[in-house]
């Protein structure tokens, strides 16, 4: 007898994308993430239109200038979904 059938019907998850996003924690970090995303998408855009420090002058007279965009893009992204994220657990309410 496989270990899942005793797990009742009324506790079993859904399988798959559904299944996943039917935790409410997972949720709340998935809609943090995309709020992270959006927040990144503004500063890397704003980064390079403003050309802050020169950095748009620095990108764009490299050899190839899709590589340093991409490492400013991804470690932006990594940074700011994780305060993002980050800061939607730390403001989840405390049980006692």
């Amino acid at each position: 007898m496989p270990i899942t059938d005793l797990v009742p019907p009324s506790r079993r998850q859904e399988k798959g994308v559904k299944g996943v996003f039917s935790n409410p924690l997972m949720r709340l970090l998935a809609i943090n993430w995309l709020i992270g995303f959006a927040a990144t998408v503004l500063i890397f855009c704003g980064l390079l239109l403003t050309n802050a420090a020169g950095l748009q002058d620095l990108i764009f007279n490299s050899e190839e200038p899709w590589i340093p965009m991409a490492l400013l893009f991804f470690g932006l992204l990594i940074t700011i979904c994780s305060v993002a994220m980050g800061a939607a657990v730390m403001s989840l309410p405390k049980d006692d």
